[in-house]
């Protein structure tokens, strides 16, 4: 069951919402969750700024997010580079936890380490993952952690909504903060979603079928809690290729397929795929020679070019 739907990213002028039915059927994409993939594109776009002091941030002046109270910050060096924000949203009542993704020689080290490692330490399930992408969050794990006990305690933000972020290996490092926060907390009453946006591939068979253990497989893609967003031929979506002495990796969530509808990569179609590991249908269906870093840049909410600082 699919559903195409045209929608403009950020730099595009608006046009109204088309839909398509596909041979399965149609499942209709609301335009608030359109609207809020461009939000928390945004969100990890200005990742890749220095937000230390949210008025300097470029790109987090956007009407949409500039109102966000930056609540804690890291960027740190050993045991890994790492660099995200945890930020709160009153007027959208979310707590944003956005990692950045890479741009850095120490991020390449980072995504260099393909061989996997088990975790979480504790899980049982042979759970294994990319060992750069586990150091990396590592690193910033005990930032997150005290930032959200303490957001946790204050009993005006109960009722906040809370959402794990990140772009390229911003959206490994998310991906992982989402699952240790989940597993940390069973019982919590608070409503949680994991948004990646040109996420690599991030551990084993086992690993993809624990993260999908924690989505709520809703009938409705606007209810979803695990979103995973492939823009057309994005290379990195497609790696760590799986090797035999270095483990098998396949993908987790429920995955988004945005196509270009121009030539400039402005207008885009988004595909709601099937909830598989990885529909065969969707990106996975591109052919190797088609892969591009170019499409790794450009996505709802963002449009970054290579980015440099």
């Amino acid at each position: 069951m699919r559903v195409w739907v045209a929608v403009l990213a950020a730099t595009a002028k608006c046009h109204s919402l088309g839909i398509v039915e596909s041979d399965h059927g149609l499942r209709t994409l609301d335009t608030p969750l359109l609207d809020a993939l461009e939000l928390w594109g945004m969100y990890a776009a200005s990742a890749y700024q220095r937000f230390e002091d949210w008025s300097q941030c470029e790109a987090c002046q956007k009407p949409s997010i500039c109102n966000t109270d930056v609540n804690a910050t890291w960027s740190t060096l050993v045991p890994a580079f790492s660099r995200g924000y945890v930020g709160i949203h009153h007027t959208t009542r979310q707590i944003v936890v956005v990692f950045r993704g890479s741009t850095h020689i120490m991020d390449a080290l980072t995504n260099s380490q393909i061989m996997q490692v088990a975790w979480p330490s504790n899980n049982t399930n042979q759970t294994r993952v990319h060992a750069g992408f586990v150091a990396a969050y590592m690193a910033a794990q005990p930032h997150v952690l005290e930032a959200l006990h303490r957001i946790d305690t204050d009993k005006r933000l109960a009722a906040y909504s809370l959402h794990f972020i990140g772009h390229s290996l911003g959206a490994a490092q998310a991906t992982l903060a989402y699952i240790d926060w989940r597993l940390s907390q069973p019982h919590t009453q608070r409503n949680s979603r994991l948004v990646t946006f040109g996420a690599p591939r991030i551990g084993n068979p086992q690993f993809a079928r624990m993260l999908d253990s924690l989505s709520n497989h809703t009938p409705t893609i606007e209810q979803e809690n695990v979103l995973r967003v492939v823009h057309e031929c994005d290379i990195v979506t497609h790696l760590p290729r799986s090797m035999l002495l270095l483990g098998e990796y396949v993908h987790g969530g429920h995955e988004i397929w945005a196509r270009d509808i121009d030539a400039d990569r402005k207008a885009q179609d988004l595909i709601v795929c099937q909830h598989t590991q990885e529909d065969p249908d969707c990106s996975a269906s591109i052919n190797m020679l088609r892969w591009t870093i170019a499409d790794h840049f450009v996505y709802p909410g963002m449009q970054l070019g290579i980015p440099r600082y």
